[in-house]
């Protein structure tokens, strides 16, 4: 019993240390891996998709945007349809 005490001691003093370093440590980790990726050539393929995210990402507004106008337009007119239709045969 007295050894599970010990163990369980050191265990919870062994969580709380790590629990204190681990958000540091992992600072430290991404600044060196960013630093690396810097380093790399321009040709490096991840680097290069890195870059033409920003161009797909305008690419797919732009897409949004024709989609959406198209989208707009499409409506627009079956609402005018629809009325007009109800507007004659309120008249008739």
């Amino acid at each position: 019993m007295r050894r599970i005490a010990i163990i369980g001691a050191l265990a919870g003093v062994g969580i709380l240390i790590a629990r204190a370093r681990v958000p540091k440590l992992h600072e430290r980790l991404m600044a060196r891996c960013e630093a690396m990726f810097e380093r790399m050539p321009d040709t490096f393929p991840p680097k290069q998709m890195m870059r033409s995210i920003e161009e797909i990402r305008a690419k797919t507004a732009r897409i949004l945007e024709v989609v959406e106008s198209r989208k707009d337009e499409a409506a627009g007119p079956d609402v005018a349809d629809t009325s007009s239709a109800e507007v004659k045969h309120h008249a008739a």
